[in-house]
């Protein structure tokens, strides 16, 4: 299955964007700039899809829950807001799978090569994540899709793969970044569901798989697919405030 890229840039990053453009014109793939929202100049759309609350309470299976403190930032909003309406346009375009990057990476060889071999995972997925997890409880069984066994190169699911045990074991636990994912029109659909109002940085309404209960898989070795794509650069998300996450 040839795959469309999407990658989500402010307009006013260009340098940004033309490295983007560079890495994917010499891997010759099929790519689509997507205008991101700025946090720091929303429409009157935008803001009328920007929850409020400076609390956010989130209800999972079997009745649990748990609150998530502190309001976002405007650029948190901005970034939210720009992977929401990047799955209502993949929705439009009836694509059954996306590979969503941001503009402050450089993918390698592997990461095209993962890409390739998707059709490796046997089992039905709804997410395919390339970001560093860490903390989030996973059964033991989990099986392994190599795609290169002998570079130890290999998709896994990750979570409890049960939404009441994952509420249980995983509630306050997230698979941080969106820099680099890909999804299918289930994923988007909940993901749309899930996010509108805005009431979460989208790093966690993407990680929180106790929350949105997709299949998620991870691409291994964690951490090898994609770099900062600019040395020393920094995050057009600038300074986060910490989101903290209560039990209740």
């Amino acid at each position: 299955m040839k795959l469309k890229f999407f990658v989500v840039n402010l307009k006013r990053s260009t340098q940004r964007r033309q490295v983007m453009c560079e890495q994917l014109d010499h891997f010759g793939v099929d790519y689509e700039i997507f205008a991101a929202s700025d946090g720091r100049a929303l429409t009157e759309q935008e803001q009328a899809q920007v929850g409020t609350a400076d609390q956010v309470i989130l209800t999972m299976a079997g009745g649990r829950q748990c609150m998530v403190e502190n309001k976002l930032s405007p650029a948190e909003i901005g970034c939210a807001l720009s992977h929401l309406r990047l799955y209502q346009h993949i929705l439009d375009l009836g694509l059954e799978r996306a590979v969503i990057i941001e503009d402050d990476e450089v993918l390698n060889e592997d990461s095209f090569l993962a890409l390739e071999h998707l059709d490796v995972i046997t089992e039905p997925w709804d997410l395919v994540h390339f970001s560093a997890v860490s903390g989030i409880k996973n059964l033991p069984c989990a099986r392994k899709y190599y795609f290169d066994k002998k570079r130890g190169m290999y998709f896994a699911r990750i979570g409890m793969r049960h939404p009441t045990l994952d509420a249980i074991f995983n509630r306050r636990r997230i698979c941080f970044g969106t820099v680099f994912y890909v999804v299918t029109p289930h994923a988007c659909k909940v993901l749309l569901e899930k996010g509108l109002p805005v009431r979460l940085p989208s790093d966690y309404l993407l990680g929180m798989i106790g929350y949105h209960n997709l299949r998620t898989l991870v691409a291994h070795p964690m951490g090898h697919y994609w770099k900062a794509n600019v040395e020393g650069d920094i995050s057009t998300i600038g300074a986060r405030p910490e989101h903290h996450i209560v039990r209740l």
